[in-house]
């Protein structure tokens, strides 16, 4: 999650990762993973709400929900 508040410090894409999201080759790179691995540690936030996907060709690109973040930050502020 840390990586993708970042996505310019990604390898630069055929399209702005601030727009469409890193893709998860570049996620896997970094990760030092196999693609299936990185495919489903991303999966995962995907299904809590914590990352979006837009795929492009063969390839997804993913970004942080920050709206879904910031409201989580929010609550776990107003609980604790």
């Amino acid at each position: 999650m840390r990586w993708l508040r970042d996505p310019g410090s990604f390898p630069p894409q055929d399209r702005p990762a601030e727009e469409a999201g890193v893709c998860l080759k570049h996620i896997q790179a970094r990760a030092g993973v196999s693609q299936s691995t990185a495919s489903q540690y991303m999966s995962v936030l995907q299904r809590a709400g914590l990352v979006t996907s837009t795929r492009i060709g063969q390839w997804t690109h993913y970004k942080r929900n920050d709206a879904l973040l910031r409201r989580l930050g929010e609550q776990l502020a107003n609980e604790l």
